[in-house]
Parts: C-alpha cells; sequence; structure tokens
C-alpha cells in the first residue's frame, strides 16, 4: 500500500543517521511523566451532554434551499445527545422523535449512527494520549533511537507495528501504527496544562484499508474545560473526507459530570 511504502522509504532515510539510546529506560519514563494522564489523575469515567452545531452543517443546504434547511434544523435541534466515556469504551445515547415520517426516520438513523461513530472514533485516539499514556510500559519491549533532533520510538501493540517520533523535549510530532487490515498515520500537536503538562489539542490523521474507498482522512482541533480538576473536551472540530465524501462538523461538550477512583 501507498502509506507502508512511505513509512518505509522514511524509516530507510532515518536509520541511517540513528543509533539506539542507551539509557532509553530513563528517556522513556521522563516523556511518561510529561503528558498529561486522566488515569493518573484519578478519573474512572464522564458523562457530557453533546450538541452538534446543525446549523453549521447545513451550510451548503442554506445556500441552495434556505426554507428546506430551516425545516430541517426545527428537526435537528430537538435531538438530544449524551455520551458517556470509560476508559475503554465509548458510548452515545439520545433521545427518539415521534410522529417522523418514514423517510424522516431513516435520516435520523443515519444520523444517530454517524454521530456513534464519529464519536467513537474520536475517543479511540484522544484516549491514547489523554486517558493513559502515548507511549508503552518503560520496561515493556521497544527500541529508542537518537535521530539527531528527534527520538524514534519502535514497538508492537498486539499485531500492530507502532512508530513514535517525538522531539528531544518529548513532543510527538508523528504516529504511524501498521497492522495486516489497516494502516494510519497522524500528526499531532499539543498545548500544555496550567502544570504544564503536554495535551492533545489538534491533530491530522489518514486512515487506509486494501480498499482505496474505505481512506479517511480527517483534521480535529479541540480546546477544554477543567470540570472538578480533570481537563475534559469542550468543543471539537472535525473534518476531513470518507473517500469521496468530505463531512465537516462541530460539537459542545457540556453539563459533564465526572466519576472518580
Amino acid at each position: 500500500m501507498k502509506l507502508r511504502l512511505i513509512l518505509l522509504l522514511s524509516w530507510l532515510c532515518i536509520v541511517a543517521f540513528a543509533q539506539d539510546v542507551g539509557n532509553q529506560q530513563a528517556v522513556l519514563s521522563n516523556a511518561r511523566q510529561a503528558y498529561y494522564s486522566l488515569q493518573d489523575q484519578g478519573l474512572a469515567s464522564f458523562r457530557c451532554d453533546l450538541t452538534p452545531n446543525w446549523d453549521a452543517v447545513l451550510a451548503d443546504e442554506w445556500k441552495s434551499n434556505p426554507a428546506g434547511a430551516d425545516t430541517a434544523l426545527k428537526t435537528l435541534n430537538q435531538l438530544r445527545f449524551t455520551v458517556s466515556v470509560l476508559a475503554n469504551k465509548t458510548t452515545i445515547t439520545h433521545n427518539e422523535l415521534s410522529g417522523e415520517n418514514a423517510k424522516m426516520q431513516e435520516a435520523l438513523s443515519q444520523i444517530y449512527s454517524g454521530m456513534q461513530q464519529m464519536t467513537e472514533g474520536f475517543f479511540d485516539t484522544w484516549r491514547l494520549f489523554a486517558w493513559d499514556s502515548p507511549f508503552p510500559a518503560v520496561n515493556s519491549d521497544y527500541r529508542l533511537e537518537d535521530a539527531g533532533a528527534s527520538y524514534r520510538l519502535i514497538y508492537k501493540e498486539g499485531a500492530a507495528n507502532v512508530v513514535t517520533v517525538m522531539g528531544k523535549d518529548f513532543v510527538i510530532r508523528d504516529l504511524a501504527v501498521s497492522t495486516p487490515q489497516f494502516d494510519s498515520a497522524l500528526r499531532l500537536a499539543f498545548a500544555r496544562t496550567h502544570k504544564g503538562a503536554f495535551l492533545l489539542n489538534k491533530y491530522g490523521a489518514v486512515y487506509q484499508t486494501d480498499k482505496p474507498e474505505e481512506t479517511t482522512k480527517l483534521a480535529v482541533a479541540m480546546d477544554y474545560q477543567v470540570v472538578e480538576g480533570f481537563y475534559l473536551p469542550q468543543n471539537l472540530s472535525l473534518s476531513g473526507s470518507y473517500g469521496t465524501s468530505p463531512f465537516a462538523i462541530q460539537l459542545v461538550f457540556s453539563g459533564c459530570q465526572v466519576g472518580k477512583k
């Protein structure tokens, strides 16, 4: 696959100049400590109301069919979503609208499914950087290479091959994951908490399978709110494409409640 070829060529370019880090456990331990971890802060779960910006979703419809957009917005504004997030699970619940015709019910069903898939996908990535740690355990099997201005961390996670590129300040720039079923490549950016820990706030991603029509590209940005001392998402912007179909949505998390260990 094209992405695997790019990753292989990048690896060949870097490996000629990279050398193993002698004190790799100390470096990895410091890297792990540099990142914010909800698990380390004592979070067990959280639950928030989830509100999409339907007006923005209907932007094209407002231009071509204002009356239809107005009708759709009145219906969409009646929807209520709640997201519940655990260390390894994301659940979306919603209310049911009654009195709608079969065509509208089908459209709503697609919205429910899309919200579930999109929200699960976001939290699957976000968890890696905010819930636990984006690095393997210090005493596990991995290889840490010094590539001059950066480190390269290479390890396996189950059936996945993982390559992480981070600066000497431990800021992760790139993360590539390859499995027999798919390849993914992420370009990352981080903000800092009030205590200076790194907290994911932007990323771009490409996910590929052996079916080009399933290629997904994402651009994600978020900011945070502090709820009972925990940093949780507040505003989330997602845009990109699935195959040849573009999408864009903005989400607001409010009324959040946390469960502590």
